[in-house]
C-alpha cells in the first residue's frame, strides 16, 4: 500500500505513458481518441497549417526525436516528411493510410491524382483508426487490453 502511496505523491516513479508525434492534427485528434489516456498525442503542425508544405523548425524536430511513436498520412500528403524523418534517430514512424485506395481527385490541376485526404471517406477513416489502434499496441502491450 505505500507503494501506491508513493506513486501517486511522486509521479515520476510512474511509467511514463507513450509519446506520439503526428505531422498534423487530424491525425492528432484520430489517435487522441484510439490512444485515451494511455499515450501524449500531439502535432508537430498547428490546427490551420499548411501541411503539404510544411516547413519544420529545429523545436519540430527536438518534439519528433522524443517520441516513441510518429504517425503520419502517407499518400504524399507530407511532402515535408521524409525529409524531416531522414534527420531523425531511432524513431518508430507508421504510415496510417496502409491499406486505403485512395480515390483519384475528380478536377483541377491535380485531376486523377490519388487523394492523400482519405479520412474524408467514413470506411478510410475506419482504416485510420484500425492503424492507429494496431501501432499503438505495437508500441505500447502493457495497454493494449485498452487500445
Amino acid at each position: 500500500m505505500l507503494s501506491c502511496l508513493n506513486l501517486l505523491y511522486n509521479p515520476a516513479q510512474a511509467k511514463d505513458k507513450l509519446k506520439v508525434v503526428t505531422t498534423f492534427t487530424i491525425i492528432q485528434d484520430i489517435a487522441q481518441n484510439v490512444a485515451g489516456d494511455a499515450a501524449v498525442v500531439e502535432s508537430i503542425t498547428k490546427p490551420g497549417a499548411e501541411i503539404h508544405d510544411y516547413q519544420p523548425t529545429p523545436k519540430d524536430i527536438v518534439k519528433a526525436q522524443k517520441a516513441d511513436l510518429i504517425l503520419w498520412n502517407g499518400l504524399n500528403l507530407e511532402r515535408w516528411f521524409e525529409r524531416f524523418f531522414n534527420e531523425l534517430r531511432n524513431v518508430p514512424a507508421v504510415v496510417v493510410t496502409e491499406g486505403i485506395t485512395p480515390m483519384p481527385i475528380r478536377e483541377g490541376a491535380y485531376k486523377n491524382n490519388p487523394n492523400p485526404h482519405a479520412w474524408m471517406s467514413p470506411n478510410n477513416a475506419l482504416i485510420y483508426i484500425e492503424n492507429i489502434r494496431k501501432a499503438l499496441v505495437e508500441h505500447d502491450p502493457d495497454n493494449a487490453a485498452i487500445l
